[in-house]
């Protein structure tokens, strides 16, 4: 059961405080002289009647050594350290437990971690040339002890299916991967632009050595498309030609699972799967997503709804589709592509449930939503509850399963951190953060929750 659930009273406003001035600050956080130019992220928002004070919400341990980003896995939590002005960061493996640095190495600034799980470190270095060309590549570390097992060159990571690491090489690097201009004006956003001709190479490595155990050559006109559940996780490789022959390909061992012929025959800009059976297909142009059967090939159905051209229906709630637009999302019938339902003003998806749908609306110009609601399958736009009062924790870091973290501010400098449960809204409080700024990111592992806020790393236990 959890510690507590945090009801919320609608009737105290709250505004963000102004930052520390300089001679607190140095007291107070040594490291935030670097950062005196960022402007705290805040909008206005409503608090619970009283801050939560209760014993046992202080964090485990903190890290305030200017955390630049940070991943967990198997226990560990892997952060890029901010050094000096102009030095490379420094990259270390913690216990979540005890805070306990069990590795370190140097690192670069166009480094980046990609993927971490309990046995691998994957690390993506995006680099060019005088010229412009790529020269970057991908590089495997042991998770325990942060020692390199592998690099492979002029590679770019795609995801991981296993124990393999896909990634697409750039095998000719004399050819361009741009988007072909000729179909429209790129600032136009109804215009759905396909890229250039050129070929790709996909390779599955080995996670532990990095050598190929699979290869697949796609030739130019054919689209590649990349299935995660979620990121990095492939579930599979799809390749679609001009002349609508596509190949559904196992991203594990790199075998052709699937071989499937569409009533389509033109340039792709982008395709994808769509709910079980059905591909979903745009063409460049104007002509909006179509909607293909695979067993027979023949189109069902075509959305050609509002710009931008790349807002097309995506599988949602096990049985529909759903666009997510400017105005809103639209819950469409899977046979015809009618519009069953609509949620004005909720664009942007939390989570799929698949009985229900949680979404938040985006706040203008600001990365801190706090207007959160479910919005059931069978209901016709009905809502099941909603959530105000409490920040989403930004980042592509997720909270186990479905929940997401989110915080709210707690007096004049402190904040609240919780777990958003999607069945009943409810919010279960995890821990209380001193002196927290700025928007968070928050992850999970094991039984730790880590937040970063402006640099300071926070660890709770998770409840």
């Amino acid at each position: 059961m959890p510690d507590a659930i945090i009801e919320l009273d609608l009737s105290v406003p709250w505004e963000p405080p102004e930052r520390p001035g300089p001679a607190v600050a140095r007291r107070r956080r040594g490291w935030r002289r670097a950062l005196l130019g960022v402007v705290v992220l805040g909008i206005a928002a409503v608090l619970p009647g009283g801050a939560d004070h209760r014993p046992g919400l202080e964090p485990l341990w903190t890290a305030e050594f200017q955390v630049l980003a940070f991943d967990t896995a198997g226990g560990r939590i892997l952060v890029h350290r901010y050094r000096t002005a102009g030095a490379d960061p420094l990259i270390e493996a913690l216990d979540a437990r005890t805070g306990r640095v069990l590795w370190q190495r140097a690192g670069a600034a166009d480094e980046s971690y990609v993927a971490f799980t309990g046995r691998s470190a994957i690390a993506q270095v995006e680099r060019a040339d005088t010229g412009g060309a790529f020269q970057g590549w991908v590089a495997g570390f042991d998770a325990a002890t942060g020692a390199q097992r592998w690099q492979r060159e002029r590679a770019r990571f795609a995801g991981l299916a296993g124990d393999i690491v896909v990634v697409q090489e750039l095998a000719w690097p004399g050819e361009e991967d741009k988007f072909d201009t000729s179909y429209g004006n790129p600032d136009d956003p109804a215009v759905a632009l396909p890229r250039v001709p050129h070929h790709e190479r996909y390779l599955g490595l080995d996670e532990r050595t990095g050598t190929p155990r699979w290869t697949a050559e796609l030739a130019p006109g054919t689209e590649s498309w990349l299935d995660y559940a979620p990121y990095p996780r492939l579930r599979g490789l799809r390749e679609l030609d001009r002349d609508g022959a596509l190949r559904v390909r196992d991203p594990a061992g790199g075998d052709v699972t699937g071989r499937f012929r569409l009533d389509f025959a033109g340039v792709v800009s982008r395709h994808q799967a769509g709910l079980p059976g059905q591909e979903l297909v745009l063409p460049a142009g104007r002509g909006g997503t179509q909607v293909f059967d695979l067993a027979s090939g023949r189109r069902l159905w075509t959305w050609a709804g509002e710009s931008p051209a790349w807002n097309g229906p995506v599988p949602c709630l096990r049985v529909h589709y759903c666009v997510f637009g400017d105005g809103g999302t639209d819950v469409l019938d899977a046979a015809t592509g009618a519009v069953l339902w609509r949620a004005p003003g909720y664009s942007a998806l939390l989570g799929d449930t698949g009985d229900r749908l949680v979404m938040f609306r985006p706040a203008a110009a600001l990365d801190q939503p706090d207007d959160v609601a479910a919005f059931p399958a069978g209901r016709g736009g009905g809502v099941a509850w909603e959530r105000r009062g409490w920040f989403l924790a930004n980042g592509p870091f997720e909270a186990p399963g479905t929940a997401a973290f989110v915080w709210r501010p707690a007096g004049t400098t402190d904040a609240i951190v919780g777990r958003l449960d999607p069945g009943d809204g409810s919010v279960h409080v995890i821990g209380r953060a001193p002196d927290f700024y700025g928007t968070p990111q928050c992850s999970a592992t094991a039984d730790r929750v880590v937040c970063l806020a402006i640099g300071v790393l926070y660890v709770w236990r998770l409840r």
